[in-house]
């Protein structure tokens, strides 16, 4: 099979917290560009030029950042009986993807191995069932006290899925299920935020504006029912990033030292980051959760 691989997983740098830890990267090198099929129909906007964030990033930065596992914020495990036709299933797809990301960060081993079974689920229905195959789930298992061995795992799976999805021209599902995993990636940064009041993952939320622009650029141009109804909560939601305030910008300083001659360009006052305050963080909070709650509790 040959892998079309989305600049979604290729390219970490444009990812949640905008870093990458460096086993991960390593996974992404691995990944040989070459093989990608430059066809246009494969690459073209709809699914490359899309740049939001890797569930295992999302999952890894909000560790970094001080959160606690709490599977309370995830989507439970039982829920996957509900998802009965093709876009709730690649949406939730996506959902449940970052929570495997998030479990297997963490190190829940045993829901690790729960959350690989739901993704699995998933796919044989979508009719991928080889990306998270018998395979892929025994090697999980064997190497589930390997957190890089995990990750890796995920990682190709997610990318087969992708491939997967558009060999069998179901590039709707894969945009749907992109955009199931960054609002799960984003209702986890919410719901971390809101029991940690940590004000650098208020920072990191306000940057998800740029990729919310490119997700919707992403589904708009689908032309599709199935999408037409998350693409309007998501602009929904555009609505409330786009009256937050812009990042000011400042004039560079240019300063040679006399001495060694090493010239230094900077800013001595560059404006601090954007952050959420209060009101603004719930207001995104109440949306992004009323927009996660349709896909998983009413689909």
């Amino acid at each position: 099979m040959k892998k079309h691989f989305p600049f979604t997983f290729l390219f970490f740098t444009a990812t949640f917290f905008g870093c990458h830890n460096s086993d991960d990267s390593d996974n992404v090198k691995s990944s040989d560009t070459t093989t990608i099929d430059m066809n246009k129909d494969v690459v073209s906007a709809e699914n490359v030029f899309v740049f939001v964030p890797s569930p295992i990033e999302t999952a890894g930065l909000l560790k970094d950042a001080g959160a606690k596992y709490n599977k309370d914020f995830l989507n439970p495990p039982q829920n996957v009986s509900k998802y009965s036709n093709t876009a709730s299933q690649a949406l939730n797809l996506g959902v449940y993807g970052t929570d495997l990301a998030f479990a297997g960060i963490f190190e829940q081993h045993s829901e690790t191995m729960i959350y690989m079974n739901c993704t699995g689920k998933l796919a044989d229905l979508l009719h991928i069932s080889s990306a998270f195959n018998s395979d892929r789930s025994n090697r999980l298992e064997n190497n589930i006290n390997n957190r890089d061995s995990i990750l890796s795992i995920i990682t190709d799976s997610y990318w087969d899925c992708d491939a997967l999805l558009h060999e069998n021209n179901q590039g709707q599902a894969s945009a749907l299920m992109i955009s199931g995993g960054w609002i799960e990636g984003l209702y986890l940064a919410c719901k971390v935020a809101e029991a940690t009041n940590s004000n650098d993952i208020r920072v990191r939320i306000v940057e998800q504006r740029s990729s919310l622009d490119k997700l919707v650029g992403l589904l708009d141009k689908q032309k599709n029912a199935d999408i037409q109804p998350i693409d309007d909560q998501l602009k929904n939601l555009k609505k409330l990033f786009d009256a937050l305030p812009k990042q000011q910008v400042t004039e560079s300083t240019v300063t040679t030292d006399a001495k060694t001659g090493v010239t230094t360009i900077g800013s001595d006052n560059s404006p601090p980051p954007i952050s959420l305050n209060d009101l603004e963080f719930k207001n995104i909070l109440t949306e992004i959760t009323k927009i996660r709650n349709g896909i998983t509790v009413n689909p």
